[in-house]
This record gives C-alpha cells, structure tokens and sequence, in this order.
C-alpha cells in the first residue's frame, strides 16, 4: 500500500500557489520567500510524483493533476481551520482578557474590523486595546500592560519573540481629482512636480522613504512635514499636496476624497509585526486573535 506524506504547509502553500496564480503574490500572502515557497510546491510534486503546475514567465497555471488536487486539498484545510475554530471556541476561557498594544493608526484602521471579526467567533473574550505611539509599544508588552504588541517593524527588539503579520506596500495618496488619480501606477519620480506632505524626519515612515528618496535629492517639494498621517490625511484631503503613505492608513474610516496609487520604481514594502514576551507562553487567545489578523490581511486589498 502506497502512503504519502503530505505536509499541511505544502498543502497551503498549493492552494495559495493555484489561487494567485502567482508564485510572487502567494509567496507574499504566505510570508515567505520565493524560493522558500517554490521549494515546498517541489516538495510535494516529489512526494506525488506528479506535475501539478505549468509554470511560464507570466504566471502560473494547474495541470490536470493539480486540477482534480486543489478541491480535496481546500476542502481538507476548511476542515480542519473549522476544526481549530471549535477547539478554540470550546477552550478558551469565558470572561479572559486580551489585551494588545498598538500604534494609534493600527488601532483606527486595521484593528476595529479584526476585533469585531475575532469578538463574534469568541464572544467570551474580553478584548483591550492600548494606543500608544509605536516606540512604546515594544515597552507595554515588557511591562506586562499587553500580551501581545501590533506595531510596524524596525525597532530593535532583541528581548521580544517577533512574527510578521502581514506586508504593506508603501503607495501615494492624493485626491481623487489629483493627475496622479488618474494613473494605474506612479513612479517616484512622478512626484517632482507636485507638493508633498511628509511625515517629520526622525518617524519610522520618513526613515523608511529616506533612502528612495535620496535619488532625487533637492528636487522634490516638501510643503508641509507633519508628526501625525491623520494631519497628513488632512492636508491632502484640503488639496494641499500628495503623501507616501501605507496602503492601509486609508482604510480608516473618514477619509473621503482621497485615492491610493501603487509607488514603484522602487516599491517600498514594509512589515506589520506582532510582539510578545518569549519569557511566558503566548495565550490561546492571544494565538487566535493573530490567525484573524493574518486571515483578514491576506483578503483584504491594502497593498497598493
């Protein structure tokens, strides 16, 4: 009798791989390399000893092997997600309390909609949420404020366990009359001519744009440099210029009037991680809240 040993992280990786029909997109969905991700969809090609895709330059497409794979394959990691659902549910204590720390532009944005999500499936849990600004984040987790921290990564955290959470690609964001609107996509050197609004040298945002911006050192027109993207969000709303912001500060409700357009040349990507004390294990409920999140951000559209 023939037994196989198939993994469920091949088994994903599969189902993300026919999906996007893109090693790049699944890859970044996964939380994973490329190569990494192409070494276990070659793995499990082994294991069967079958060809499950066609791969050209453009995309990547099923074969017939994989075509009559990828229902059984969904089916088994619906199961068994419903499974853990349950589990979860049925374990988790009723009346436990939660409690995570996170910037202020995470908890208007991203946060509201993971929580009531989270709040439906496990209404036993208490959810607290501490806004802080993003460098004391790392410090409300230490101090035992929070069980877990949800903040951008770049800060140095040696003595925190970190995973990331998701990518978000940083984009431009301009009213929705702008030019720029009315691009599919918009260079950096696009911005030259328009006056931007930036966030103050020394944040982690301007830190992170330093860099690709240094190509067109003197060139660019810095009209307003603010602490808050909520002030920045502001100005561009009144017509006052354009932003490099993340994807997702406009997913924030409120914000009428103003667009969001790929950045490329170079596209700028950066990591939403969460934090949490490796002295103590992370709780069930803590685990649970972060598979919401990563769910919600590998559907949800805020890469630019």
């Amino acid at each position: 009798m023939l037994h196989t040993h198939l993994t469920l992280r091949q088994l994903r990786a599969f189902c993300f791989v026919a999906q996007e029909q893109s090693m790049t997109r699944a890859a970044e969905k996964l939380f994973l390399t490329t190569s990494a991700l192409s070494m276990l969809i070659r793995s499990l090609e082994e294991e069967l000893g079958l060809r499950l895709f066609e791969r050209t330059t453009r995309r990547v497409t099923l074969t017939d092997a994989g075509s009559e794979l990828l229902p059984t394959a969904l089916r088994t990691l619906d199961q068994l997600d419903s499974t853990v659902r349950l589990l979860q549910a049925t374990h988790l204590k009723q009346g436990e309390v939660l409690k995570i720390a996170t910037s202020p532009l995470l908890a208007a944005s991203l946060m509201p909609t993971v929580i009531s999500q989270f709040r439906l499936e496990f209404p036993g849990v208490r959810v607290e949420l501490l806004d802080v600004p993003v460098a004391d984040v790392a410090e409300a987790v230490r101090s035992g404020q929070a069980d877990i921290g949800v903040c951008t990564s770049g800060q140095e955290n040696r003595d925190l366990k970190s995973e990331v959470i998701f990518q978000d690609a940083l984009c431009v964001a301009c009213p929705e009359e702008h030019a720029l609107a009315a691009m599919d996509s918009v260079e950096w050197a696009d911005l030259v001519e328009f006056p931007l609004v930036l966030l103050k040298p020394g944040t982690g945002l301007r830190n992170l744009l330093e860099k690709p911006m240094q190509r067109w050192s003197g060139q660019f027109r810095l009209e307003y440099e603010v602490a808050n993207i909520h002030t920045a969000l502001g100005l561009i709303g009144a017509g006052l210029g354009v932003s490099v912001l993340p994807a997702y500060s406009l997913a924030r409700a409120g914000v009428q009037g103003i667009v969001a357009r790929p950045l490329t040349n170079p596209q700028v990507i950066r990591e939403v991680v969460t934090l949490y004390a490796p002295s103590k294990p992370l709780p069930s409920s803590a685990e649970a809240f972060l598979n919401r999140f990563k769910k919600f951000a590998a559907q949800t559209p805020m890469r630019a």
